[in-house]
């Protein structure tokens, strides 16, 4: 499940659609399941048709609903002004799907959008089984109704400038109505009917993801917020999951084009640092180096820039052309012989001419003892002209970094640790996890419930200091 979007987080900091503690009789939620449509069909035994002007009409079986134009739509030959709500005694079908509960249809520019708007435990039967495994033990699927239980209490009006709480994707949680229910999932969530976890008053922001990596991430590493329940914890027991070991390999100027998509320009990567962890070892920022500048950056917006599918988690280690990351130990440089320093004054000035070309740069870059062979190279390719002369006073004048590539310049942090820095063309990120890490680990929670935990246990230890109140 991926919830990184830094708006969802300032919502359920800031909402005012919660529910407050005391409310008495079960909540709907509304879930927005088709929008900015311009046709559809609806299904059912017998279905009714309620307009905003108080017209009727009644249907047996399918009916196709296209719009009409200035809030209108057309149903079997009617013409019905938006919204309208659908009724059936039975099960309603969209596009042949069964749901529970009422459709509303809301206008959206010239098209409509589809809505369903039933209880929240029902709601829940829908979108449990696209979260989690019914075959798990018990108290895990129990753990898992009460973090979606909450988690959607939470978000209910995330959406409701479009008409509607919560969207059927995993932007809020995603939601499969009927097609989705399992009869063990059903189970869970009735033995835990109105139990939510709350924080201040409020449900609390109940993120969860599928594996940890042993460790969870805290929030203000991958959002920003500080969140005093959401704080990194240790798994408690060792566990193995489908992505207990993965790997991605890419290369440094695919970085680069994604990284650029994301807003974050360094040119083509060649070097890659873990710059901070966090507890378990989870990488918290990176310091990346292009052809274009150096940026250090949280890891969660590599990941994002990179895809969540394939940099699967930050619990990763990263190396250059799959060899194991370099260890690059930081020494004072010993002054250098006249015929060192004339050298190098050779190559600045070189290097400053455009006489290298960018593959060049880079292999000296990797390679230092091949810039000898660079600068006669460049020299014969001059043919025997004469360097323009390196004056004390021309120099003084220069910016340093405008003479060698910004990523060769000497760190300006005297104290910048360069142990396992990663410098090559292609990388390989070798991790263990899937998701932000943020909340309740899915099978850190299955292994929890195998060791005898009850799910009131579980997620006390995910979210500590929160509350679980049974709400109705």
């Amino acid at each position: 499940m991926k919830r990184y979007l830094k708006i969802a987080l300032a919502f359920l900091l800031l909402a005012v659609f919660f529910v407050p503690m005391g409310v008495a009789g079960e909540p709907s939620v509304s879930v927005g399941l088709a929008s900015g449509v311009s046709n559809c069909t609806l299904k059912a035994n017998s279905i009714t048709f309620y307009d905003a002007s108080g017209k009727q009409a009644s249907f047996r079986g399918t009916v196709s609903v296209s719009a009409g134009g200035h809030n209108n739509i057309a149903v079997g030959g009617k013409t019905l002004a938006l919204p309208v709500t659908v009724k059936s005694k039975g099960l309603l079908y969209l596009n042949g799907k069964p749901y529970r509960g009422i459709f509303r249809l809301v206008a959206s520019s010239n098209s409509f959008t589809v809505v369903n708007e039933l209880p929240i435990e029902d709601y829940l039967k829908g979108v449990l089984k696209i979260e989690v495994n019914p075959n798990w033990p018990m108290e895990a699927l129990r753990a898992q109704a009460i973090t979606a239980r909450t988690y959607a209490l939470a978000e209910r009006g995330r959406h409701g400038s479009a008409g509607f709480d919560l969207c059927a994707t995993d932007h809020c949680l995603p939601y499969r109505g009927v097609s989705a229910e399992d009869s063990r999932l059903t189970q869970a969530i009735e033995s835990t009917r109105g139990m939510v976890l709350y924080y201040g008053g409020r449900p609390a922001a109940t993120f969860f993801h599928s594996d940890s990596g042993g460790w969870t991430s805290n929030v203000q590493s991958v959002w920003g917020q500080d969140i005093p329940y959401l704080r990194s914890v240790q798994e408690p027991f060792e566990y193995q999951s489908p992505y207990s070991s993965w790997s991605l390999k890419i290369s440094g100027d695919e970085i680069g084009r994604r990284l650029s998509r994301a807003g974050i320009d360094v040119g083509s990567v060649f070097e890659i640092r873990p710059a901070k962890f966090g507890p378990g070892g989870r990488v918290e920022t990176v310091e990346i180096v292009g052809s274009r500048g150096r940026k250090t950056i949280k890891s969660h917006d590599l990941r994002m820039a990179l895809g969540a599918k394939e940099l699967k988690s930050t619990m990763f280690t990263v190396s250059a052309d799959g060899q194991a990351p370099r260890v690059v130990k930081p020494a004072p440089k010993p002054s250098e012989p006249d015929g060192a320093q004339s050298q190098s004054s050779t190559l600045i000035t070189l290097t400053r001419e455009g006489a290298f070309t960018s593959e060049e740069l880079l292999d000296m870059l990797l390679h230092p003892e091949k810039k000898e062979e660079y600068v006669q190279k460049a020299l014969a390719r001059r043919g025997g002209k004469a360097l323009a002369p390196s004056t004390p006073e021309s120099s003084s004048k220069k910016d340093p970094k405008l003479l060698w590539p910004q990523w060769e310049m000497p760190d300006e942090s005297a104290d910048r640790d360069t142990t396992g820095v990663a410098r090559g063309t292609t990388f390989v990120f070798q991790g263990k996890g899937w998701g932000h890490g943020v909340g309740m680990c899915q099978w850190g929670a299955k292994a929890m419930a195998e060791n005898g935990w009850s799910a009131e246990k579980i997620v006390k230890y995910y979210y500590p200091g929160t509350q679980l109140q049974k709400l109705y």
